[in-house]
């Protein structure tokens, strides 16, 4: 061919060919394929019954491949949901295969999503948010199947920087995961399957590889590789089919750092919590072996496991279905718990700290915890076997530890039990199984013999340094081993401690935790023959928390079995008395001691019962969590009993309540003691730092104390290093002062001394004042002690280097107010105190009310006595060494002012009309009593002197009489200055000497009139003792006033001398009304 023609036609076909080319490219811009967004919004609304929202533009490209992209893709959630849109997308870009379309298959070469966001939903009433409710209305005409389904491929599935969220409600799941890059490919419905990539679950990193092949003649040969909280977990073997009821068998391996942190994480992945594992499980983890699992069934085959650096090798089978049954046998050729301990004890990430415990209400004691449920062994088959050769505890050996179970029907067997402790103590049990399989029937022998119990104690630390050389030599439990339950039992078994027999048995119960119950019973325990004398015992030497071995340390942090004792002993002698009916139910798990009942019925006639737990047992700072009752109708027998010492007449004593926390830290709930006539109850919490070490160097208490019926509320704090300071804010509704004593210490009252003979004169000790600091804030809505009682009260004091100061007391009295403030100085022996203040607007009435019972007085003729009175500018000073001395002493003063008022019925203002001169009158027959009162025994002048009386009684009544004065208080001795009660046209002028010290009076009351103020018209006296003055009232010198003679009719009955005399032999009578007056001079 002419090279000329070749070329036209290579000319001409390039020409046709980049025609094609250009109308290729140039395809899409003629197709507006936007103009479809309508309609694929509008068909995703009718067969989802949602929105789908396309913001981007959709663009198409043929060249290099088809490529089909979208941008700015949302698809709204369900109404309700707590995020608006289940899909969101920035891109989205899908590559068909040209070649499978022109096959027609529908084939996609690559499919990438683009920080895609889908939110899988469970709502609260378990619907999901991808349930879809199409909005078409009318049912579609189904189209007619094809006789082949097309076969459809996805090629690459490509996720950038995608997230997921699903959460459920109802069951409390939340997973979220982000910063997920994923590729996955689908070669068809049957297989391959490929996915490789990771994301960020729940905040920790998982890394995923996954293949799963097309289906051969054994199923899919699948490949897993897992990544994830620092441990790694790989499969390799086959999947029978693809679907909930496909069966796993292959070999499976996982290496991990630590087992806790790798199966914490897979768990978190999962939206479950993070559980608590078991410390030992922390360690390094090595697994490798042959596995099969289905829905029915789970087998491990010949594998081999590390933890740590213990290894051991077994097999497991688990069938789940028809029935639970369970085979495994596992050899572990030496186990180091001393290291298991220790790697345990190391610190960890503090958890976050559980919300505390409500107490308990009332004395009801606290709820130890729940003891092991029941034995996962009894409605399983089981054949177990654990074979450890050598078993590293407190540096010693266990050795030969085997133990092989046999479970049917509810029983359980130990076809073999034997290991061998340090102090040759030796383990021996076998029991076999017989009669009818549906019912089987165990019987066997069980032994636990030490000839050397000290050396096996003192393996396991137990301090035997108490306990006599001859005691403590040897043990011996032996019994006939049962079943039932799933438990195993050792019944009728004989216990030997030394030369003391008792009976018992042992259950263990193979539930969460393993539970081992000892039960001992025992007739009489000579506690004193186990006891060696205090003075032949050598002083332990002190340890520090450092020394304390790493084992018995970690020990503590470790849960493990429960290991339970159930007790009786009938009698126990201790201190050379019987205690009796001792019952004791305890059980140590971990570090935690359970006190399921703890009682001893007669203790020096006392019982006592404890409940509880007591947490970190053994720890330097061990937590109780405890509930008591203790009650003896003799305390000093108690004492006794136990060895202690106190006052011998304490009687009585009763306590209960509950306690937990620390011996740094205690919260008490309604602690309650009853002891010498004194009622204690306490609720609150109760610091002691440093009380762990020894001394605590404060004291800080904060709650409320209920003392003899009295509620305080506030806080007490104590500085205890050094000089010793206390501070106390206070708070009280009603505080009664006099029921906060009591009868005291020891058994009564103190004797008083006898009629006539004076107390004898007993020092004031200052001491206590000088030994402390502090300060004291105390407020009361009701203040009392005896009668008098102040409203409001409100106290704030300190105290430093023996001097109290008083800031301030005040307060609401007798419907005034009182208000003082002042020191009390005890730097020296010899107190002194001085004190000022005001007490405003007290009304009489109410103080006569609450000193006297009232203020209404008389008989036939009633007297009622009210008013108000001040004291200001009130002062009070003195000092001594007895209180005889300070009574001296006291010195000081007041300014009275104020008003009283005495009313009186028409009865006395009848006799007091006669009395001045006015026709008629009516008068009491027994008025003349009150000169009997007075010791006026009738003579001379007696007429006249009624009249004065009621003279003066009726200028004083129904109306306020002005109080003035001021009285002094100097050596002990009160007097007047100027002291004066203003009434009607008369004055009663007051003048007083009255001894503190002694307590006597010498008052004299010149009551002057108007008509004649030059003497006094009437004088009254009050002389002797302030408990029981000698009253006395006779006639001034000053002259009646006009119109006074004759007043009274009938006087001359009484007169000497007059007319209308008694018979001989008969008491006088008169006609003065008897008025009792109230003792105005206290006791």
């Amino acid at each position: 061919m002419p090279s000329s023609l070749s070329k036209k036609l290579l000319i001409g076909g390039g020409s046709v060919v980049g025609l094609v080319v250009v109308a290729l490219v140039a395809a899409p811009l003629f197709i507006d394929v936007n103009s479809y967004k309508p309609m694929i919004v509008s068909e995703v609304k009718a067969m989802t019954g949602r929105d789908l929202v396309i913001d981007g533009p959709i663009s198409l490209s043929i060249l290099p491949t088809p490529t089909v992209s979208v941008t700015g893709v949302k698809f709204s959630n369900v109404p309700g949901s707590k995020n608006a849109s289940m899909v969101e997308m920035k891109s989205v870009t899908v590559k068909p295969s040209l070649l499978g379309l022109l096959a027609g298959n529908i084939e996609v070469s690559e499919v990438t999503l683009i920080e895609p966001k889908i939110v899988l939903e469970i709502n609260a009433e378990g619907k999901p948010n991808w349930e879809f409710a199409p909005s078409v209305a009318e049912a579609k005409p189904v189209a007619p199947k094809p006789a082949s389904p097309k076969p459809l491929s996805l090629g690459r599935l490509t996720i950038d920087n995608g997230t997921l969220i699903f959460s459920d409600s109802k069951a409390g799941i939340s997973v979220v995961a982000d910063k997920a890059n994923f590729s996955a490919s689908v070669g068809s419905i049957d297989g391959p399957y490929t996915l490789a990539g990771g994301a960020d679950i729940n905040g920790s990193p998982l890394e995923l590889d996954l293949a799963v092949g097309s289906k051969g003649s054994n199923g899919h040969n699948t490949d897993l590789t897992l990544q994830a909280g620092g441990g790694k977990l790989t499969f390799k073997g086959t999947l029978s089919e693809l679907g909930p009821a496909a069966k796993v068998a292959g070999v499976a391996s996982v290496a991990t750092d630590s087992l806790t942190g790798f199966v914490g994480t897979l768990i978190k992945l999962t939206g479950q919590p993070e559980p608590a594992l078991p410390p030992l499980l922390a360690g390094k983890f090595v697994f490798d072996g042959a596995i099969e699992a289905s829905q029915m069934a789970f087998a491990a085959k010949d594998f081999k496991m590390t933890l740590g650096q213990d290894s051991g090798s077994g097999s497991l089978a688990v069938v789940l279905k028809p029935s639970l049954a369970v085979e495994g046998k596992i050899a572990i050729p030496k186990l180091d718990l001393d290291r298991w301990l220790a790697a345990a004890a190391r610190p960890s990430a503090p958890a976050a700290s559980p919300p505390p415990a409500a107490p308990p209400a009332g004395n009801r004691p606290a709820t130890p915890p729940a003891a092991s449920g029941g034995s996962v062994l009894g409605d399983i088959t089981a054949k177990l076997a654990l074979d450890v050769g050598e078993i590293v505890y407190n540096k010693k050996t266990v050795r030969n530890a085997v133990l092989e179970l046999d479970a049917r029907g509810g029983a359980v067997a130990v076809p073999k039990l034997s290991a061998t402790l340090p102090g040759d103590m030796v383990l021996q049990a076998k029991s076999t199984m017989t009669g009818d399989a549906a019912k089987p029937r165990v019987t066997g022998e069980f032994s636990l013999v030490g000839p050397k119990l000290r050396e096996t104690l003192g393996w396991l630390e137990v301090d035997t340094s108490s306990v006599p050389a001859t005691k403590l030599q040897k043990l011996s439990l032996k019994g006939r081993m049962a079943s039932s339950g799933g438990n195993v039992q050792v019944s009728d078994a004989v216990f030997e401690l030394d030369d003391l027999k008792g009976s018992g048995g042992v259950v263990v119960t193979f539930g969460v935790p393993l539970s081992i119950v000892t039960n001992l019973n025992i007739d009489t325990l000579d506690l004193d023959s186990f006891l060696v004398p205090a003075a032949a015992q050598k002083p332990a030497a002190s340890a520090s928390p450092a020394a304390t071995p790493p084992a018995a340390s970690a020990q503590l942090a470790v849960a493990g079995p429960s290991i339970g004792l159930k007790a009786k002993v009938a009698k126990l002698v201790y201190n050379k008395e019987t205690i009796q009916g001792v019952d004791v139910d305890v059980a140590l798990q971990g570090s935690t001691l359970r006190l399921n009942d703890v009682k001893v019925s007669n203790m020096g006639g006392g019982r006592l019962a404890v409940r509880g737990t007591v947490a970190n047992y053994s720890a330097p700072q061990p937590r109780p969590d405890i509930a008591f009752n203790f009650e003896a109708p003799d305390m000093g027998r108690v004492l006794k009993v136990v060895g202690a010492t106190g006052p011998s007449d304490l009687g009585a004593v009763s306590a209960s309540g509950g306690v937990a926390g620390t011996i740094e830290q205690l919260t008490l709930r309604e602690l309650t003691v009853n002891a010498v006539g004194q009622n204690v109850k306490a609720s609150g919490t109760l610091a002691l730092p440093g009380a762990a070490k020894g001394a605590p160097q404060s004291a800080a208490y904060k709650g409320t104390v209920v003392l003899n019926g009295q509620a305080i509320e506030g806080s007490i704090d104590a500085r205890l290093t050094g000089r010793p300071v206390i501070n106390a804010d206070l708070r009280a509704n009603v505080l009664d002062l006099d029921k906060l004593g009591g009868s005291g210490g020891g058994g009564g009252a103190a004797r008083a001394p006898a009629r006539g003979q004076q107390a004898a004169a007993k020092p004031i000790d200052t001491a206590p004042l000088r030994s402390v600091d502090g300060s004291l804030k105390l407020s009361a809505g009701t203040l009392t002690s005896g009668s008098l009682r102040i409203g409001n009260a409100d106290l704030a004091a300190t105290l430093k280097d023996g001097v109290l100061t008083v800031q301030h007391f005040k307060g609401a009295l007798y419907g005034g107010s009182l208000a003082m403030a002042g020191t009390v100085n005890a730097s020296k022996p010899a107190l002194a105190f001085d004190f000022k203040g005001d007490a405003n607007n007290l009304i009489i009435g109410e103080m006569l009310r609450s000193t006297s019972g009232s203020n209404q007085f008389g008989g036939a003729v009633k007297v009622t006595i009210d008013g108000k009175v001040n004291a200001s500018g009130l002062s009070i000073r003195g000092g001594g060494t007895t209180a005889d001395q300070i009574k001296a002493s006291m010195a000081g003063g007041t300014q009275l002012s104020g008003h009283i008022f005495v009313g009186a019925d028409k009865t006395l203002q009848m006799l007091g009309t006669a009395a001045t001169g006015a026709a008629g009158g009516v008068i009491d027959q027994a008025l003349g009593n009150v000169l009997g009162a007075v010791g006026q025994r009738g003579g001379v002048g007696v007429g006249n002197l009624l009249n004065a009386i009621s003279l003066v009684l009726n200028r004083f009544v129904n109306h306020d009489s002005p109080i003035a004065g001021q009285i002094d208080v100097a050596g002990g001795v009160l007097t007047d200055k100027g002291l004066t009660v203003q009434g009607n046209r008369a004055t009663a002028r007051i003048s007083t000497r009255t001894n503190l010290g002694n307590s006597t009076t010498d008052t004299t009351i010149n009551f002057i009139i108007a008509e004649d103020p030059s003497a006094p018209y009437l004088i009254t006296t009050a002389r002797g003792s302030t408990s029981s003055p000698s009253l006395n009232v006779v006639r001034g010198t000053a002259k009646d006033p006009p119109g006074m003679a004759s007043t009274l009719p009938g006087a001359s009955n009484i007169l000497p001398g007059g007319q209308q005399q008694q018979p001989a032999g008969q008491p006088s009578r008169s006609p003065i009304p008897n008025i009792p007056l109230p003792n105005i001079f206290g006791r």
